[in-house]
């Protein structure tokens, strides 16, 4: 342990000042990212398709459209080429930290509030920050109960679905607003704004719309992730008559007598999802707000496989929700913000047809605002914030992504890691196919050729083998070679040492500084790191390391390496180990 003694004698640092903000408040652009459960890229009409079908559902040639979502379209950018995961909860953990899952998706509803996020730096810039929708990210901690633990990610205030367990999302919902249990399942009754049942999906965008109507002369960060369109399928209140949704049966599934889920109710809840969208955008211009307002929209994964969407010349789109294929991860993205974000004239859509990472939501968002993560060197995403203002080229060539079909760290077994681009899909190996895969998906965009098929954990996928590796073309081969690149860049790299760099700072009581730690090797894979001080009182730390004192006294501040530490917030017996990879000092404060 090494001694640092901090002397209050003047001013050193400015709370928080290294990396605020850049412009002025005044000037500062709101921020709206909305995120639709569940829903592939034809699953909004911009994109082509107008129709959907269920075999299982039997319904067949159902026509349907968005037009709010393709509004904004119209009013910004259509990216073509957008990507997320199979599943929802290793996209949130990306889309959120802007890291590929290697390196912080320790567990499933685990998330530790140790992870920076997107809500941490617009709330750190200054940003009134609020969550409407489902959360799913964690189940709090022995030391903060799940109700409290959302807001340890940034968030001032959050009206939030599968919190403390899943429960019910659309009639007669369980939610938590604010700290506090609200269970409409427990006292059902109607809602006095509507005068139907209550429904989630209405909560969530009145909980929105009223943040966005008192923070209107502040800049504000919304992050509004739907429970729409995922199952339990039900109808909506603008499903037609509407004594279908008033006497629904409000239970989440078909089990026990009870009859929740009903597929044929999926169009209809893939316009709600519009509706809903539109109400946000109306609300935006009858404030005046629009032009300083950035409004992304976009899918968490693709659509379940019961559904296919339906192009106009009839051609079908099947969707495959946990699938690492095209249907199962091929998402709608759109950004629009009027004055900043060019337009095409007419009806036409501008689109960006260059790859967007999962990952690179969060460094644009930031991009946007003007702000720099304080984290910005451990992020995996690239901003294509210039590209969506109009530059030339793309911003990236390929992607890469770690899938462990939502199991924990400590089993790998299952991992699906692949680099892939517009044309070409690279698997590494795996259990199945030690040799790993490759696929052409200008002629293969589903992945079913290879002469074998295996079928998968979890969501019981089949993975092809693919083309013939000693067989492949020189332009396949070259491909092969330049993804085997991208998978090398990420090869696991474990963390070794952690040393905090000694200060020689002077503070007055109330003043802060920011640590500074040496992660060795320096592009060891985890390394993220969990700051704690032995006595809050006298000096804190938070999740950016910077320190701020309090009273005189002597304090000890420590950094745990996320290598062995493994911190989770799954509520389970133990939040993190301090047996491992760490450092500390003592701080003196006189």
């Amino acid at each position: 342990m090494r001694f640092v003694a901090i002397v209050i004698v003047g001013l050193a640092f400015a709370a928080g000042n290294t990396s605020r903000g850049v412009s002025s408040e005044s000037t500062k652009p709101n921020v709206v990212l909305i995120l639709i459960d569940d829903l592939s890229h034809y699953g909004v009409t911009a994109y082509g398709a107008n129709r959907l079908s269920s075999e299982s559902a039997g319904f067949e040639n159902v026509e349907f459209s968005t037009p709010n979502i393709d509004r904004l379209a119209r009013e910004g950018v259509r990216c073509d080429y957008a990507f997320a995961y199979p599943l929802c909860e290793p996209t949130r953990t990306t889309l959120m930290s802007g890291k590929y899952g290697n390196r912080n998706h320790l567990v499933s509803k685990g998330q530790h509030a140790s992870d920076i996020t997107f809500g941490d730096v617009f709330k750190r810039d200054g940003y009134s920050t609020c969550m409407a929708g489902k959360w799913k990210q964690s189940r709090g901690t022995n030391e903060i109960p799940a109700e409290r633990y959302i807001s340890e990610f940034g968030w001032d205030e959050y009206c939030c679905f599968d919190v403390v367990a899943e429960g019910r999302r659309y009639i007669n919902p369980d939610l938590v607003v604010n700290d506090k249990r609200v269970a409409y399942s427990e006292k059902q009754g109607i809602d006095p704004e509507t005068g139907r049942r209550w429904y989630g999906p209405d909560l969530f965008n009145r909980f929105a719309l009223d943040f966005i109507e008192r923070k209107q002369s502040h800049p504000f960060f919304l992050y509004y992730p739907m429970v729409l369109v995922h199952d339990e399928h039900k109808p909506t209140p603008d499903t037609e008559p509407r004594s279908l949704f008033d006497h629904f049966d409000d239970a989440n599934n078909n089990k026990n007598g009870h009859t929740g889920d009903d597929k044929k109710y999926f169009p209809d809840m893939v316009e709600y999802t519009d509706n809903m969208i539109g109400r946000v955008v109306d609300k935006i211009n009858s404030l005046g707000l629009r032009q300083n307002t950035l409004i992304v929209v976009m899918g968490d994964n693709g659509t379940k496989e019961p559904f296919a969407h339906v192009l106009p010349d009839g051609t079908s789109y099947q969707g495959d929700k946990g699938s690492t294929t095209d249907n199962g991860t091929h998402v709608p993205l759109i950004m629009s913000q009027p004055g900043t974000i060019p337009v095409t004239s007419g009806d036409h859509y501008r689109t960006y047809e260059g790859l967007v990472d999962l990952a690179d939501i969060y460094p644009t968002l930031c991009d946007a605002a003007g702000i720099e993560p304080v984290n910005a060197r451990d992020i995996d995403g690239v901003s294509c914030w210039p590209q969506m203002k109009g530059a030339p080229g793309v911003h990236r060539q390929s992607s890469y992504v770690w899938y462990n079909h939502n199991r924990p760290m400590t089993d790998q077994t299952e991992v699906l890691e692949y680099a892939f681009d517009k044309q070409f899909k690279r698997y590494a190996p795996d259990r199945y196919y030690p040799e790993g895969r490759f696929f052409d998906l200008r002629t293969d965009l589903q992945e079913t050729g290879g002469d074998r098929q295996v079928k998968g954990p979890g969501w019981q996928k089949y993975y092809h083998s693919g083309l013939d590796l000693v067989q492949l073309t020189t332009e396949q081969k070259q491909a092969y070679d330049r993804l085997g690149k991208v998978l090398d860049e990420h090869r696991y790299v474990a963390v070794k040492q952690l040393q905090i760099v000694p200060l020689e700072q002077c503070l007055t009581v109330g003043q802060t500084v920011t640590l500074d730690i040496k992660v060795t090797p320096q592009d060891a894979t985890r390394n993220n790191v969990i700051w704690e001080s032995s006595n809050p009182g006298i000096a804190s730390v938070n999740k950016f390391g910077e320190i701020s004192s309090h009273r005189q006294g002597e304090v000890t501040i420590s950094a745990y390496s996320w290598e062995d530490a493994n911190p989770v917030a799954n509520n389970a017996r133990l939040t993190m180990s301090r047996e491992g990879i760490m450092d500390s000092i003592m701080v003196d404060v006189q």
